[in-house]
């Protein structure tokens, strides 16, 4: 799905976060970052009750991955130990990182010639 200049992949199979995070990265994009809140209002409209591992942990704070602190939203969180962030259609949950779930990676669209579907990343011209 593309929103913006970003495509979406939305995996069916389920990982912990850090193998989430590295399967992101091997298809040269990054766990889930929003960048505001339309983004994540429009994110959620394809979400259901399942939840989606996102690029967000708790390190000194909630930080996206890039660094930057949650800024958008906050995070239910019920543990000390629940470190990584996930999302579902209702709201942003914390987690236990080791907990297997689906994710979503983010990425810029190389090419719109390479057609809507790059990767399993899904784009719409």
């Amino acid at each position: 799905m593309k929103s913006g200049n970003y495509c979406y992949y939305f995996s069916l199979e389920k990982k912990d976060w850090n193998s989430s995070l590295e399967f992101c990265l091997d298809k040269e994009s990054h766990l889930l970052e929003f960048t505001d809140q339309r983004e994540m209002r429009l994110l959620r409209r394809f979400l259901k009750n399942d939840f989606y591992w996102i690029g967000l942990r708790n390190k000194s704070g909630w930080r996206w991955e890039d660094g930057s602190p949650l800024k958008i939203s906050s995070i239910v969180s019920n543990s000390l130990i629940q470190k990584c962030g996930a999302i579902n259609q209702h709201h942003l949950q914390a987690a236990s990182c080791e907990a297997l779930l689906p994710w979503i990676c983010k990425k810029r669209p190389q090419s719109m010639e390479q057609g809507p579907q790059q990767s399993g990343f899904h784009c719409c011209s």
